[in-house]
């Protein structure tokens, strides 16, 4: 068995908030999947000592037994002021078993970064001139789609989910975040530069419509239906979560949310399926 706070190489992951982790095993499979994580999230040796430690460890089918049948077990504890969390992996049913895992490993990272004012947004992250901006919404509005439209100079960075953090001077950053059904049901697959991050300038909620428009959001909508999207992204960790945990999840969430909502402007974006949406989106990017 390896040692499972041996990293594997090059497994840092440097986000712009300023965390860093480091991907560890724990016995054989833990390594395969860590290679996996790596490979997907195209991770590169860090510039800086790793702060948080992520060790991935697949648990015997016997052990499952004792942890209520949860697919899996975590444990945290810090030392020489690096957090290390000790992930405890179970057998799932079903063919979807490694990206079940992958989704849970890198879940589990994203829930770190919450903790510092972060959040996981079920949304597709797009870029033009270096302005980067969330599409929003539940699965089958058509992110995807809306996304694979853009044309260029447009840049579309993840089609799925993103993941926004904040620097040490306020300002927030969205990093791409992996599209882990494509690994479902035979597929492909893919990788995901996670660690490229783009200032945040806008976050639009989109609604399927005729035509292509952008209307008001009050705030308490806009918390509302971030609070919705980013619990669709992080549904299969909070699972495993007993009340207390999920509890202390959901106020964490709501304060993040509300923060960020401060100081990024929210929109809803009434999308046809065959406008030029982004005109809507350029026109107010230069209003804001």
């Amino acid at each position: 068995m390896q040692n499972p706070t041996e990293p594997i190489k090059n497994d840092s992951l440097v986000l712009a908030d300023g965390s860093s982790w480091a991907i560890a095993a724990g016995n054989s499979y833990g390594a395969n999947l860590a290679k996996i994580l790596s490979d997907t999230m195209q991770l590169k040796s860090g510039t800086k000592p790793e702060k948080h430690l992520l060790a991935i460890h697949y648990g015997h089918p016997a052990e499952k037994k004792q942890h209520h049948h949860n697919a899996l077990k975590l444990k945290t504890s810090k030392d020489n002021k690096v957090s290390t969390t000790t992930c405890h992996l179970f057998p799932t049913k079903g063919n979807n078993e490694i990206a079940l895992h992958l989704i849970h490993l890198s879940l589990i990272i994203s829930s770190q970064i919450e903790t510092q004012g972060g959040l996981l947004i079920h949304g597709a992250l797009a870029v033009k001139d270096g302005q980067g901006v969330i599409l929003a919404g539940p699965g089958g509005i058509g992110k995807t789609t809306a996304s694979h439209r853009l044309p260029q100079p447009w840049q579309s960075l993840s089609d799925d989910c993103t993941l926004v953090v904040q620097d040490d001077k306020g300002f927030y950053h969205a990093h791409p975040w992996p599209s882990w059904s494509t690994f479902m049901f035979g597929g492909e697959g893919g990788s995901w530069d996670v660690q490229h991050s783009v200032p945040l300038k806008a976050i639009f909620m989109l609604s399927q419509s005729e035509q292509d428009f952008i209307g008001p959001l009050g705030q308490g909508e806009a918390v509302c239906l971030l609070t919705e999207y980013s619990e669709q992204a992080s549904w299969t960790l909070t699972e495993n979560f007993d009340d207390n945990q999920r509890q202390a999840m959901n106020l964490q969430r709501f304060d993040n949310i509300c923060e960020i909502i401060k100081t990024v402007p929210t929109y809803l974006l009434h999308i046809s399926k065959t406008g030029t949406f982004w005109n809507e989106i350029e026109r107010q990017l230069l209003t804001n």
